[in-house]
């Protein structure tokens, strides 16, 4: 039994935009086989509008073998308010945006399934300092087809980060996701927890 995760992230900050590539892959075997094999690349650049309102763009590639996503590649965009005061250690956005979605699916009962629809996504963002070592953040995701309101995805993604150095970090991680309409024999809910060790350079 063998389990690995990688992650990266690069930003890019100016007065006006803010852009970053994120990216992560996680891969586990059990004689010899694949339990795990899922990743994802996704790119966004940010531009201020105002004070508090904020243009954003996005493009997306994923798989994830356990739910039997072959490929989904997204594109989309919308806008982020900024709802927090300046003077506050925690920061609160929301957006409100659409996107385009291809997907390829290996169905179990109806084989390779490929999509291509709209969807509104839509998010909460929270991010917080308790303190010089802890911080944490949380969002949570509402994806819905636009012509099928039944359709629809609810994510979230939470962290608490523990720093034990001014480079090193101990992060926990707990990710959950609820399809609606999942393929066959995939369960609607799935939930996630990850802990490890981060070293900024």
């Amino acid at each position: 039994l063998l389990t690995a995760r990688t992650r990266f992230r690069l930003d890019y900050l100016s007065k006006t935009y803010h852009g970053f590539i994120f990216g992560s892959l996680q891969q586990g075997r059990k004689s010899g086989a694949f339990f795990i094999n899922k990743g994802m690349a996704h790119a966004r650049i940010i531009r201020n509008l105002t004070q508090h309102v904020l243009f954003e763009s996005f493009v997306q590639k994923q798989f994830n073998e356990s739910i039997l996503l072959n490929d989904r590649n997204l594109v989309g965009g919308g806008v982020r308010f900024d709802l927090h005061p300046s003077s506050s250690k925690f920061n609160i956005y929301l957006g409100i945006g659409a996107m385009w979605e291809h997907e390829r699916i290996n169905d179990k009962d109806d084989g390779e399934i490929t999509t291509r629809i709209i969807r509104s996504t839509n998010y909460v963002n929270w991010t917080g300092q308790f303190d010089e070592r802890i911080t944490t953040s949380a969002t949570g995701y509402y994806q819905v087809h636009t012509r099928r309101f039944e359709d629809y995805r609810i994510l979230f993604q939470g962290s608490l980060t523990f720093r034990l150095t001014t480079k090193l970090a101990f992060p926990l991680r707990v990710n959950l996701r609820y399809d609606n309409e999942p393929p066959t024999g995939i369960r609607k809910h799935d939930v996630e927890i990850f802990n490890g060790l981060r070293y900024t350079f």
